[in-house]
């Protein structure tokens, strides 16, 4: 069943003559529980996509939907909760709140709604992600990758049906980025989520389950290939070369 979508989706910026289409009639479907990730070169209109699936931005034309909600129906309040509610966000440079502390970063989300974090809920999350005896501490006391179990853990806190995860491995080494991606697999299932992850880094991409190729705005033509047949890291380059979407 499908959670999320987009229909015709369009995004464009300036005007005639000098107008820059950043998505180009973009058509994709998320099913729920999947873990895609969405790859292409800088400036490929990946994160542009992210930011539309997520509310964060507002289509030219075009529609997204969660669930049976279609986000540009909703006013800027209703969004704002919307967001705040079924979608978790996980980004490249953590957006931790420095004068914050960790446990207090991760439950900001819910206080803002004005509700009470569901505790048992919480130190789940919190002994999975490996940060129990961290939950005093402030963001600037941590490392990169303690930082990003920060915000993996403030994106679960809300129990969003959809995480959105922007380049969540960009600023770390490869074993801390190979621990992440495992966590996000882990908690995906654990907690029954959808996850959508933007890399540029087809080693990474290649752990999802499915593999969604944005060149120019547009999901790019090609072949679909079963994952399971992709033997090896070579030959899942070449089928990500190719285009399209891979499963």
């Amino acid at each position: 069943m499908s959670i999320l979508s987009t229909t015709h989706l369009t995004k464009q910026y300036g005007s005639e003559p000098n107008i820059v289409k950043a998505l180009d009639d973009v058509n994709i479907s998320v099913e729920q529980g999947e873990f895609v990730a969405v790859v292409g070169t800088s400036g490929s209109g990946k994160s542009t996509l992210l930011h539309m699936l997520g509310g964060l931005d507002r289509p030219s034309s075009g529609s997204v939907k969660v669930d049976k909600f279609e986000l540009g129906k909703l006013s800027d309040e209703d969004l704002t909760v919307f967001r705040r509610q079924r979608i978790g966000f996980i980004f490249q440079n953590y957006n931790l709140i420095p004068i914050l502390n960790v446990y207090e970063n991760i439950v900001m989300p819910i206080q803002l709604d004005g509700k009470r974090p569901d505790e048992h809920f919480i130190m789940e999350v919190v002994e999975l992600l490996g940060l129990e005896k961290k939950l005093y501490n402030m963001p600037n006391t941590l490392s990169g990758g303690q930082q990003q179990r920060v915000s993996i853990a403030r994106a679960l806190a809300s129990k969003p049906a959809i995480i959105l995860a922007d380049e969540p491995t960009g600023n770390l080494d490869s074993r801390t980025s190979d621990e992440v991606i495992e966590l996000l697999q882990l908690t995906g299932k654990k907690f029954h989520q959808t996850i959508v992850m933007i890399t540029h880094n087809p080693e990474i991409a290649k752990q999802a389950d499915r593999c969604i190729r944005i060149e120019d705005g547009r999901v790019a033509d090609g072949a679909s290939v079963m994952k399971k047949t992709v033997n090896d890291a070579a030959a899942y380059g070449k089928a990500v070369q190719k285009g399209g979407v891979i499963a």
